[in-house]
């Protein structure tokens, strides 16, 4: 036998645990760095119920209820699956990717002027960073409604240095009068992160274990996938949540959400019309969203188009919200489930257009993350099939590429 039989397999096979505001995602990928995408040995999306809840900590039980099963579910089907992929294979990582309401992404940024050019050190940005940390620490322990959620910090990253207004990637030894360092702490409740890494100790053991936000890995992907794309409004919309990252100079500068989504919308359908919640819930997910509207009477479509209102209303409070005084950028990504796309995008047109006063350009990211990393996967699955996981895909594709231009830090 050759020696060089024994080299150590370059394969990564991990699992992403994906927490979204209404269900939970359990795959196991593959990855070698030379291949040009992924392999998803297995999947299993696990929904909260679909029914009326009063509080957002009933919705929270549902949905740890539900990474419980789909964990269940990995334990028997998903190491079946990785076994017949390869007898010898064994996890290393685990990646979990935390939907809002249930995380918070929080960047701040730091600078640094002189009068004078000074010499970019490791202790400087390392100084810089650390300010930035204890900023985003100093907020949390002086926000009331924060203490209350019991928050803890399980991610930091810095994202962006500009060395006199441009963005560097090595910038030690360079002389600089102005730098500045921006940087993003990933912040959830502590019984999520409790329950997780008790999870971790009985289903995945030594592995490494990292948490962070899905607007951070949705960020990450479209730095990639649109290198070029320097300003623009990232909009993550789930079952029970709507998140914007605001993206300036190629950085995620702001972060905020609504608890309000897919389900949240057919709830109040089905509670106007008096149709099933699931049936409701159906009626939007499809190619003419709104076609069901032509059957009712008119008190009811009356009803119905307020509550698409009130829905379009809070797209713009979210726009409005930007975390400075500019308006939002006139560039959306918007990342959805694909049968939801439909009804949302000219939700987010109307919206959008309330605040910019003029069109905005809307790109879907799942055709381009299927286009650029899933090539086989496209061939297997028609592009326009309705039951792509696209949260899937996104969560894949950021563990392929372990994000190569920004380090993270998981605590």
């Amino acid at each position: 036998m050759s020696l060089f039989s024994l080299r150590k397999s370059t394969e990564r096979i991990g699992a992403i645990i994906d927490i979204g505001s209404g269900s939970v995602l359990v795959a196991i990928i593959a990855t070698k760095g030379n291949n040009a995408e992924p392999t998803i040995v297995w999947s299993h999306r696990e929904h909260a119920p679909l029914r009326n809840i009063e509080s957002i900590d009933q919705s929270a039980k549902s949905v740890l209820t539900a990474l419980v099963n789909a964990l269940l579910k990995f334990d028997s089907e998903g190491r079946r699956a990785l076994y017949e992929y390869n007898k010898s294979a064994k996890l290393s990582e685990v990646q979990c990717c935390i939907s809002a309401p249930w995380s918070y992404t929080v960047t701040k940024s730091i600078n640094y002027s002189q009068d004078k050019d000074f010499e970019i050190t490791k202790e400087l940005i390392g100084e810089l960073v650390r300010a930035a940390e204890k900023k985003t620490t100093d907020e949390l322990a002086q926000n009331e409604s924060a203490d209350n959620l019991d928050l803890t910090v399980v991610t930091r990253t810095t994202m962006d240095l500009l060395s006199n207004g441009y963005r560097v990637k090595n910038p030690y030894g360079q002389n600089a009068k102005d730098l500045s360092v921006s940087h993003a702490s990933v912040i959830t409740q502590n019984y999520l992160v409790k329950e997780l890494k008790q999870l971790q100790e009985k289903l995945f053991p030594d592995t490494d274990f990292h948490m962070l936000s899905h607007i951070l890995a949705f960020y990450s992907v479209s730095e990639s996938l649109l290198p070029t794309n320097f300003d623009s409004c990232l909009v993550d919309i789930t079952y029970e949540a709507t998140e914007i990252g605001i993206v300036r100079d190629g950085s995620l500068r702001y972060a905020t959400h609504t608890p309000f989504g897919s389900f949240s919308l057919a709830r109040e359908i089905a509670a106007i019309t008096s149709m099933p919640l699931y049936e409701a819930f159906q009626s939007l997910h499809t190619d003419e969203p709104l076609y069901f509207l032509a059957s009712l009477p008119e008190g009811q479509r009356d009803e119905i188009e307020k509550v698409f209102e009130a829905y379009t209303e809070r797209l713009a409070d979210l726009f409005r919200e930007t975390g400075d005084e500019l308006s939002i950028p006139k560039q959306i990504l918007v990342h959805a489930d694909l049968k939801s796309e439909p009804l949302f995008i000219p939700l987010i047109e109307r919206a959008a257009k309330r605040v910019l006063k003029s069109e905005a350009i809307i790109t879907l990211t799942t055709p381009a993350i299927l286009k650029s990393a899933f090539p086989s996967f496209l061939k297997k699955n028609e592009s326009n099939d309705p039951n792509v996981d696209t949260s899937m895909l996104l969560s894949a594709l950021f563990f392929h590429k372990q994000n190569t231009n920004t380090s993270f830090e998981y605590l």
